[in-house]
């Protein structure tokens, strides 16, 4: 089965907003063997949205849509499909009554404007909105979706679930393993692992997310063997760079490890200003082993807090293994991380470049302190050095738990 997705909106074509909406549709797509032929984008037009819709008609089983079902003069993409349909608009009592409950139960405003957020072509299937005011609708092979991503994220997987329901879809047609991997480039990992699809049928892609790359394994159900003995080459050459599998996160995984084991956990932060902090105590249940989060941004704030030695950043500096050591060294719980480094755009040197971060980590009395140069805005060395000072904390703790 072939499916096209159509995103409405000016502002996806003017920069205005970034699409991630198709990003999200493609994963959940892929896990029912739904391929996605073609992405277009439609200005707030009429004529744009049925041309996008008849070009998509030609070559999809299933059009989907997003964005363009509010309650403004500009959202018409559901007045779009009714026209491309030949149908009439119309709003579904049940529809208008339970948007109607929404509004009083969330003490906002209902204005007449907002029944066009219920309107439907005649025929169409509602599918509830758990999120937002406005459900999604299904009518005659195409499904309209608001822009908003939350409310995208709630619907998108119920409809597929009932649209494979009514299709007779086979979910397991397409078997999928996706391998979680830090440390490595989408390039060198290109060429490490290539020459291990050599089976018609049998596809990889790589997914770079803020998270590390995901390495996608594919092919039919019937030749999930073959994808397992792919899983198991691969895991040969770079099993210490894999740190987990499907939904699987850095930060998640570290807390497991300590909650299985008993271990507390702090945290000293420089160069990453509380991101570390901030990712940890993100996972529910990390106030079990969470104890502090410290910033000691400046010289004196790592001495009062931490301990460090004076005589230790004169001599060495702030940015230095020998800080970074004594850093997690200061803090009382049984694993503890520290970062210092330079995140730039200024303060490098050539001895101490822009993008340098040592990571300190110690579980009990084991302490290791790697270096690391990254490359990238401010911003982006911190959430690096994040990610990897937890990659290493996770990788320490394989090792010995």
């Amino acid at each position: 089965m072939k499916a096209s997705i159509i995103l409405v909106g000016t502002e996806l074509l003017s920069g205005g907003t970034v699409d991630t909406n198709s990003i999200f549709m493609a994963e959940e797509l892929n896990k029912y063997g739904i391929e996605i032929k073609y992405k277009l984008t439609a200005k707030d037009t009429i004529e744009d949205i049925l041309e996008a819709l008849d070009f998509a008609r030609k070559h999809s089983d299933l059009i989907i849509t997003s964005g363009g079902l509010g309650p403004t003069i500009d959202d018409i993409t559901k007045d779009a499909v009714a026209m491309f349909l030949n149908k009439k608009i119309v709003v579904d009592d049940e529809d208008l009554a339970i948007m109607k409950k929404k509004f009083e139960d969330r003490q906002v405003k209902y204005t007449p404007n907002n029944i066009k957020q219920v309107e439907k072509p005649e025929g169409a299937v509602s599918i509830q909105n758990q999120v937002g005011m406005c459900p999604a609708v299904y009518v005659d092979g195409i499904v309209c979706f608001p822009g908003v991503p939350s409310e995208v994220y709630d619907m998108f997987p119920r409809f597929l679930k009932w649209y494979s329901e009514e299709k007779k879809l086979l979910v397991d047609e397409i078997y999928i393993r996706d391998l979680l991997v830090y440390g490595i480039g989408e390039s060198h990992l290109d060429q490490m692992i290539s020459g291990f699809f050599t089976e018609e049928g049998i596809d990889y892609e790589f997914l770079v997310k803020d998270f590390g790359i995901i390495i996608r394994l594919q092919g039919k159900n019937s030749n999930k063997n073959i994808v397992e003995k792919i899983a198991e080459k691969i895991y040969n050459i770079i099993g210490a760079n894999i740190f987990g599998e499907g939904e699987d996160r850095l930060e998640n995984l570290v807390i497991e490890k300590l909650k299985k084991n008993n271990l507390t956990l702090s945290v000293a932060e420089s160069c990453t200003g509380g991101m570390l902090s901030a990712k940890i105590v993100g996972v529910s249940g990390a106030s079990e082993i969470y104890k502090e989060g410290l910033t000691t941004y400046s010289n004196e704030a790592k001495v009062k807090r931490l301990g460090v030695k004076q005589e230790t950043l004169d001599k060495y500096g702030a940015v230095s293994e020998e800080t970074a050591r004594e850093m997690v060294q200061g803090l009382t719980t049984d694993v503890a991380i520290s970062t210092t480094g330079i995140a730039g755009p200024l303060g490098g040197t050539e001895e101490k470049p822009v993008g340098l971060v040592y990571m300190g980590i110690r579980v009990k009395d084991k302490i290791i302190v790697e270096k690391k140069v990254f490359v990238g805005t401010r911003n982006k060395i911190r959430e690096r050095a994040t990610l990897q000072s937890l990659f290493y904390l996770n990788k320490m703790l394989k090792g010995m738990y």
